[in-house]
């Protein structure tokens, strides 16, 4: 029973639905099968020949990781150079490696530089 039992009138009852939960977004729609993120292209490197050379010689340690089955911070303590200086190559944020550093990685994976290098 509906409403005050002393009061013959029954309260209103609301026939409005309920207001629908929203829907969630949809996941964004992946590009790629690899679950890693794709670094980013830097704008020296898009138009400056250097920089090709640069974004070149990325690909090659990328590849020479790959062949050697390198891992970026494993590899980086192994040669006694600090991980970061590595990856910020790697990824983009640094435009070389010092030569300090490419000749102690290249030490540590038994290879010469311009193996490394893709040279």
């Amino acid at each position: 029973m509906r409403g005050n039992p002393m009061n013959p009138a029954p309260r209103a009852v609301s026939t409005t639905p309920p207001p629908k939960a929203k829907a969630e977004p949809a996941a964004p729609v992946r590009t790629t099968a690899s679950r890693f993120v794709k670094p980013k292209v830097l704008m020296g490197e898009v138009t400056a020949p250097r920089g090709q050379q640069i974004a070149a010689e990325r690909d090659a340690v990328r590849a020479f990781m790959l062949a050697h089955r390198l891992q970026p911070s494993v590899w980086a303590a192994k040669a006694g150079v600090p991980a970061g200086e590595l990856l910020a190559f790697l990824s983009g944020h640094a435009r070389t490696l010092p030569p300090q550093s490419a000749a102690k990685l290249a030490a540590a994976a038994n290879a010469t530089e311009d193996q490394m290098f893709g040279r």
